[in-house]
């Protein structure tokens, strides 16, 4: 039997990933209590405890931690020691193993189950865990950043030559570099506007 206020839900997508993308060009995510329990009921069922929110503090030390290992990892640098070391101290906090729960409610899941600790020493755990996995991959899975301006999320490549996180970015650092050509030209971008084709949309395409 799962005890479903104990365990943590593994989430399709890599919560190292979403923690570090709560810091950006859209803001911080962590800033407020609302925001902090918007984001933890969004990656973990039940992440909303206060005892958890209290403690946002520790989850933007966690988040600086992984930023920092994640910036290493996409400059193909050294991982800073300090900062592995702060990340091992997190994971080996709390002592977890996986657990097969067979009613969740899409069926069978995996879960996380703690050994002991509180709830946010369970997900400060887990997270860092999370991090570990992905950074301890091999370099066809590392994680990159995006280049688009006012974006600069990490994500991780679903496929070779991805550049940009999003299609969406990746139209609008095409319709930037055009808008800049057209402003280049003699005249101060006189002729025709070219019309982005719905084509050039895919994060694979590079120009």
């Amino acid at each position: 039997m799962i005890d479903h206020l104990l365990c943590i839900i593994l989430r399709p997508v890599n919560i190292a990933i979403s923690l570090a993308n709560t810091a950006g060009a859209d803001g911080d995510r962590l800033a407020t209590p609302a925001r902090f329990v918007s984001w933890l009921e969004a990656e973990f069922e039940g992440g909303g405890a206060w005892e958890v929110v209290l403690r946002a503090r520790e989850f933007r030390s966690l988040r600086e931690t992984i930023r920092e290992l994640l910036t290493a990892a996409v400059e193909r640098r050294p991982l800073p020691r300090e900062a592995v070391d702060r990340l091992n101290r997190t994971s080996a906090a709390v002592p977890a193993h996986l657990a097969l729960d067979p009613n969740g409610p899409t069926g069978p899941r995996a879960v996380e189950m703690p050994a002991s600790g509180s709830a946010t020493a369970g997900l400060l755990a887990t997270i860092a865990r999370s991090a570990i996995g992905l950074l301890g991959a091999g370099a066809r899975d590392r994680p990159r950043r995006c280049p688009a301006a006012r974006c600069g999320r990490f994500f991780l490549t679903a496929r070779p030559g991805q550049v940009w996180c999003s299609p969406a970015c990746g139209n609008r650092a095409r319709v930037a570099r055009h808008s800049a050509r057209k402003r280049a030209r003699p005249g101060g971008g006189a002729g025709p506007a070219q019309p982005v084709s719905s084509a050039s949309s895919s994060p694979n395409a590079v120009t």
